[in-house]
């Protein structure tokens, strides 16, 4: 993510840290001082605040461990002022898998809250300074479950609900319920963040209705969750594609009956998905029936990594943002 620093690796995964993070404790600091705690007072609450993103951190952890189970990697985790944002390298193919990867970073919260507890109820602690600090973190990383659970988008609710959808209907199906849930919730969260007042949940609101739109947008793409089939290609078989270019080809075409073959109109991020079950480098790409050339999976991944994820190839080819290679040239 761009502005952003690196922390570190631990266990194999890039932490990264966005530089808008600091905003949190100098404001936290300087507002505890404004309110009359006193250095120590404002040290303190910066020190919690940190402690809470440590467990952001962790329950960041929760998703990409249990996806890594399931054979995705995670390219990072960063850190923002809202949260934490675990970059997976694609999505999981099967609902059973989303929902245990999803239910995988509150889960760490559940635990990180119980041990606290438990802790007080074998220890029985007395009244103190650092009992009241372990107190309000256990509070603090149970309202992080409630609130991650919600079924919108991108809070983890809101793929739970979809993996649960798409058990027994379509994916892209299953995406619109969810993410048109996620929405009427951001609504009923602006709408109480106006009444009261609180900007920071109207704020909130507007991210996550956001989120949910776009998660809607790409629920018209290509399904990702289909883990053997080769997807249509512009209405017609990839097999029957493939067949059409050897009959045409000349003796400087290349054996393309190896190679993947993607649809123009798919977006970066879909077509990237898919490719990683295949380790080949180079795919072919069709546009109305034919096929326009090759491009590389690490061109893709760079527009990828570069925020251009949701434009559709036939775009990125128009644009020269991805050079194509034509297959009479190989």
């Amino acid at each position: 993510m761009r502005g952003s620093w690196h922390l570190g690796r631990f266990a194999n995964i890039d932490v990264r840290i966005h530089w808008t993070f600091l905003l949190v404790p100098l404001w936290i600091y300087f507002s505890s001082l404004a309110a009359g705690f006193g250095v120590a007072g404002a040290t303190v609450s910066v020190l919690f605040v940190l402690s809470i993103f440590a467990c952001v951190l962790l329950h960041e952890y929760g998703h990409a461990l249990t996806a890594r189970r399931f054979g995705i990697p995670t390219r990072d985790i960063t850190l923002l002022p809202i949260g934490g944002v675990a970059s997976l390298e694609r999505m999981p193919r099967r609902p059973a898998h989303e929902l245990a990867i999803a239910v995988a970073g509150p889960a760490v919260n559940v635990v990180i809250a119980a041990a606290i507890f438990i802790g007080f109820a074998i220890v029985d602690p007395t009244a103190g300074a650092v009992t009241s600090f372990l107190s309000r973190l256990a509070v603090v990383n149970v309202a992080l479950v409630l609130f991650n659970m919600l079924p919108a988008f991108p809070m983890d609710g809101g793929r739970v609900l979809r993996s649960l959808l798409a058990m027994t209907m379509p994916y892209a199906s299953a995406t619109r319920i969810a993410a048109n849930v996620g929405q009427v919730t951001a609504v009923g969260f602006g709408l109480l963040g106006l009444v009261s007042g609180n900007l920071m949940l109207v704020f909130i609101a507007g991210f996550i209705f956001l989120a949910a739109r776009g998660e809607a947008m790409m629920a018209n793409a290509p399904d990702r969750h289909d883990d053997h089939r080769m997807p249509p290609i512009d209405n017609e078989s990839s097999d029957a594609v493939k067949a059409r270019l050897l009959n045409q080809s000349g003796p400087n075409f290349p054996d393309v009956r190896s190679l993947p073959i993607i649809s123009s109109q798919w977006n970066a991020t879909n077509a990237l998905g898919w490719l990683c079950n295949h380790s080949l480098e180079r795919f072919l790409v069709s546009s109305g029936g034919t096929v326009v050339g090759m491009i590389s999976k690490s061109d893709l991944q760079r527009v990828v990594r570069e925020g251009r994820g949701a434009m559709a190839i036939e775009r990125l080819l128009a644009l020269r943002i991805i050079p194509v290679q034509s297959l009479r040239s190989v």
